[in-house]
């Protein structure tokens, strides 16, 4: 999926940006470490990309000229018993912040779950990052409970590192007759969702 050029305004002006969102190839990999910033997050990335590979999730980039400056993971298997898509891991490298990257990402997202039958986006909200709260409201995100848990990644030195979740969850009912509609049409499941 690609989708048309855009431009980015700033409270100062406007910002000309060509921006393309898209699905990750496996050459866009190593940049989505930017420039080391993400790289312990390795493993991460990499297993995003091989669920996209499969059909069961998307891995979209924002590309700003020939950059990826913006990526967003979506999952497709860790709410289907409820036809939810998992959006997740929203990132937008710092000097392409408040230009618009992060709200094209998640309507892409969107776009995504859309694509793939479900009616329903859910993400998490980190609790110590509540500044973040008005955002997803603007996008008509709404809170529905709370998650608390564990996981862990393998960094490339072999470290195991163990991260707590403590996370508002936060959902939004989706429909297509309102959804964004990228410039392309995309079919972003090898294989149709569960009860297709």
């Amino acid at each position: 999926m690609d989708t048309a050029i855009t431009t980015a305004t700033t409270m100062d002006g406007v910002v000309s940006l060509p921006v393309t969102i898209r699905r990750a190839r496996r050459e866009d990999l190593p940049e989505l470490e930017w420039f080391g910033l993400h790289t312990p997050h390795r493993e991460i990335i990499a297993t995003a990309f091989r669920t996209q590979e499969r059909g069961q999730g998307a891995l979209l980039v924002a590309e700003v000229n020939g950059f990826p400056a913006g990526q967003l993971c979506v999952d497709f298997l860790r709410k289907r018993s409820l036809k939810r898509g998992t959006l997740w891991a929203l990132r937008v490298f710092a000097p392409f912040r408040k230009l618009g990257l992060g709200t094209r990402l998640i309507l892409a997202g969107e776009a995504a779950v859309l694509d793939y039958g479900y009616a329903e986006a859910e993400l998490g909200v980190d609790r110590d990052n509540a500044g973040v709260l008005g955002f997803y409201d603007r996008l008509g995100y709404e809170a529905c409970g709370t998650e608390r848990g564990r996981y862990s990644y393998r960094t490339p030195d072999g470290d195991v590192v163990q991260v707590a979740i403590d996370q508002w969850i936060l959902r939004k009912v989706l429909r297509r007759d309102t959804a964004w509609h990228p410039a392309a049409i995309s079919s972003w499941a090898a294989t149709p969702p569960p009860g297709r």
